[in-house]
């Protein structure tokens, strides 16, 4: 009985590490917008995650997300943002351009998102991942060819909404490490800040929103 107690011990030591890699580190926090990242050695993926909180509601934040032409204009480095097609009053495949400083090349990529709310918590959430085919590269542009990222708005109280960003990608070209940072860690940060400043301007706060067509997907 004493050996098998012990076997167990040391085998909850052995996984301690490994259980530590895959959780969220803080590696920013200002203003109120706290950036988390969470990378591991044998995947080609980056990981990176924010949060923080808004006065807003639920309807300008939906509103917000559903607006693909105005991405541009709070999205960090997003220099166009383009509706390809609807399939729903809510979902959509777009085109997106990111200006990166030089050396880098700028990037593209083409997602379908998709906005839905959960019953139970009536937390509005979106779903996006990149599609490919659908529109052709172009010189001088880097193509992005795996990426998946989704906002989640939390109802609180006194009109508040929690923000929770997360996206999962692969650069599949290594990045210097300034240049990294930038568009990783600062990148998120702007975006929430400008995500603040939108969802207070008039179109957006007084946008009338359907929430009763953000039916979670079926499993």
């Amino acid at each position: 009985m004493n050996h098998l107690y012990v076997l167990a011990i040391a085998l909850m030591v052995i996984a301690m590490p490994s259980q530590a890699e895959n959780e969220w580190e803080l590696i920013r926090e200002e203003d109120g917008v706290r950036i988390y990242s969470r990378n591991s050695d044998d995947s080609p993926f980056i990981r990176v995650k924010a949060v923080s909180n808004a006065r807003g509601s639920l309807a300008s934040f939906v509103a917000l997300m559903n607006d693909v032409d105005n991405f541009k204009n709070w999205m960090h480095a997003t220099k166009k943002s383009t509706l390809i097609e609807r399939s729903g009053p809510y979902t959509y495949t777009y085109y997106m351009h990111s200006d990166l400083p030089w050396p880098a090349r700028d990037r593209d990529v083409v997602l379908n998102l998709s906005i839905h709310q959960d019953e139970q918590t009536r937390a509005v959430y979106t779903q996006s991942t990149n599609l490919k085919g659908v529109k052709k590269k172009q010189e001088g542009i880097h193509r992005i060819e795996s990426v998946k990222t989704s906002w989640r708005f939390v109802p609180k109280y006194d009109d508040r909404v929690k923000i929770v960003f997360t996206t999962k990608v692969m650069p599949n070209v290594q990045l210097p490490d300034w240049l990294a940072d930038r568009v990783y860690h600062i990148g998120p940060y702007h975006t929430i800040q400008n995500m603040k400043d939108m969802v207070e301007k008039k179109k957006y706060r007084q946008a009338s929103v359907n929430l009763n067509q953000l039916k979670a997907p079926e499993k």
